[in-house]
This record gives structure tokens, sequence and C-alpha cells, in this order.
């Protein structure tokens, strides 16, 4: 391909099998050519034979060892109609030979071809991970220059509510229950575009202590809106061998998710239960629900795309805890009724 470096479609990309078949193709067809010059077989295309001498260019790096094997095999069959001795009906050895060169010539072109096609194909992914990479910093560098600004904002805000006058409190509180949110989703935008370069751990972890921690960071949120969080911890000890990290950051986004979409005055329930080799934790709300087309998507595996583009009407929260889930091997489910609130569900070995 003009103006990029060839690609790499060696046997390292294929895998370890053909380390033995190349060599059986070799050794098979060496012992074709010798019993064709040993022998008086007049009427078999031997060419045939070389066929899969030829499609062994796949593994050569070199793009230009098709037409170099397709020589080989053209000059053995050449070699071996005048060896051991012509053929007694010469018309019909070389129709029968010209058979094998052409069908030889045949498929080092369509070798050639779909080698081609992999090439483009190898580059044309790598451009689209070059561009990922690219957006990825673009998101995350533009993500943290906002978030700076945005913490200096609630924390400013949080100071003015303490000495502010009676008028100026619904403003104020407005203010900062809107940056703290706007900086929830760009914290949630960072761990998205940077998810694939976090080693994620399998660690001995707490369960009831995580839920605990993740309650207690969104006890404040919850109470802005008059939601109460209640705790239902089926056993007292619950152990997981997990990330510490994404379980509560899973948590964390699925109450505040229940948070958002909760009326004045319900309760949040926070539980966790053991199941068949699973721990399962469970977030109930009684909120307004999610609609049947939501709840289709948000039962589909993720999708590429959504690490940036979360499904319309979950914010950036729920397209988080799916790509966590799946990253740490554990189980994302949601159980939902429109106008009869939400139950998230998260399944861990444990």
């Amino acid at each position: 391909m003009t103006g990029t470096r060839p690609i790499d479609l060696s046997e390292a990309a294929w895998g370890s099998w053909p380390r033995w078949l190349v060599p059986l193709i070799y050794l098979g067809c060496l012992i074709a050519f010798i019993a064709d010059i040993s022998v008086e077989i007049f009427y078999v295309p031997f060419g045939v034979v070389y066929i899969p001498l030829i499609c062994t260019a796949v593994f050569h790096k070199n793009p230009r060892g098709v037409w170099y094997l397709a020589c080989l095999a053209t000059a053995m069959v050449v070699v071996g109609f005048f060896l051991p001795v012509v053929a007694p009906h010469v018309g019909h050895g070389v129709f029968v030979r010209a058979i094998s060169v052409m069908a030889i010539f045949i498929t080092a072109a369509l070798v050639r071809h779909a080698r081609t096609i992999r090439e483009k194909l190898a580059a044309q992914t790598k451009r689209a991970e070059a561009a990922e990479r690219i957006k990825s910093e673009v998101f995350t560098t533009l993500s943290q220059e906002l978030r700076n600004p945005l913490q200096s904002l609630v924390g400013l805000s949080a100071v003015m509510l303490a000495s502010c006058r009676p008028d100026q409190r619904p403003a104020l509180t407005l203010v900062q229950n809107n940056g703290a949110r706007l900086l929830a989703a760009i914290e949630n935008l960072i761990d998205l575009t940077t998810i694939d370069d976090r080693a994620i751990t399998n660690e001995a972890v707490d369960v009831n202590e995580v839920v605990r921690e993740a309650a207690a960071a969104s006890r404040q949120a919850a109470a802005e809106r008059q939601v109460a969080l209640a705790l239902d911890f089926g056993q007292a000890d619950l152990t997981a061998r997990t990330d510490r990290w994404a379980m509560r950051r899973i948590l964390e986004n699925l109450i505040a998710n229940a948070v958002k979409f909760s009326r004045a005055g319900s309760t949040i329930e926070l539980a966790t239960e053991h199941e068949r080799g699973q721990i399962a934790l469970l977030v109930r709300d009684t909120g307004m629900g999610m609609s049947p087309d939501i709840l289709d998507r948000l039962g589909r595996p993720p999708e590429p795309g959504e690490f940036f583009v979360p499904l319309t009407g979950t914010g950036t929260g729920l397209a988080l805890c799916r790509r966590l889930a799946l990253a740490m091997g554990a189980e994302l489910a949601f159980d939902s009724e429109l106008g009869a609130g939400t139950t998230a569900i998260l399944r861990i070995p444990a």
C-alpha cells in the first residue's frame, strides 16, 4: 500500500498452528515433485498438488512471496513434464500441465488479492485505534480542565450558603446542586475514557463495608432531595473477590441515579444477598422507573460507542456502571416498570 508500512501478516498474527502445518505442506509438495520426476505419470495435473504451497504465502511477511512460490510451482510442473521422459502424447501432456499452471496463477492472484484486503483492513483498524486514542485523550483533557473550576465553584457555593441571606439561599442551592451533578458527570466521563488503561484487581472485598461507604458518600445528595437511604444486609459477613474501586463506583452511580429519579419523601433501599455462589447488591427505588425501550438496551452488552455516548435517558452513570461490570466479570441487571420504580442488581461471584 502506498505510503504505509507493510502489515505483519506472518505466523505471529495467525497463532501457533502454522508452525507444523506449513512444513507439512512443503514436505508434501516435495514428495509429489520427487514422484513426478521419478515415475512416468503423464496424465496427473501435478499443479493442483502444488496449490497448497501457493496458499502458504499468506504467512509470509514479504507480499511478493506469493509470486515467488507461484514461479517455483510452475518450474516444478515444467520440470516434471520433461523428467524422467517426455510424455508419449505431447499434446495431452502440454494441455494437462497448462491447466496446472493456470490453476497455480489463479490461486496466486486470489491469495494476493485476499492479502491486499487484509492489509487494508489492518491499516484501517490501526488508524481507527489511533483516532480513538486521540479522541480519548482530548475527552480526558477537556474533562479535567472543566473539573478544576467546577470543584472551585461547588466549594465556593457551599461557603456562601453558610453565611448567605435567606433570599439568596435558593439560588445558591441551585448552583451548588447543578455544579455537583455536572462535576459527577465529568468524573464519569473521565472514568469512561480511561477505563481501558485501568487495571481491574481481584482482591477479597467486604461487600457490606463497601455498601456502607457508598451510602455514606451519597447521603448528602439524597438529603438535599429529601430522600432516605436504608440498608438491609442479608448476612453480617459477605466477602467477594473483585475490584473494590469498581464496585464502589458502580454503587455510587446506581444510588445517584436512584436519587435523581425518586420523589421527595421516598426511601431507597440498599440490600445485599447471597444466592447460589453469587453476591447480589440491590439498589431499589420507588421512582418513575424506566421505559421498556431503555430496559431492552440496558440488557444488551455494551457497545464500543458507549465509551463516549451513553444510552439516551440514562446519563453517563449507567454507561460507566455497565462498562465496569463487564470489566470486573460481574452481571448488572435492571428490573423496572414505569411509575413503579427500579431495582438495579449487581451480581458478583462470592
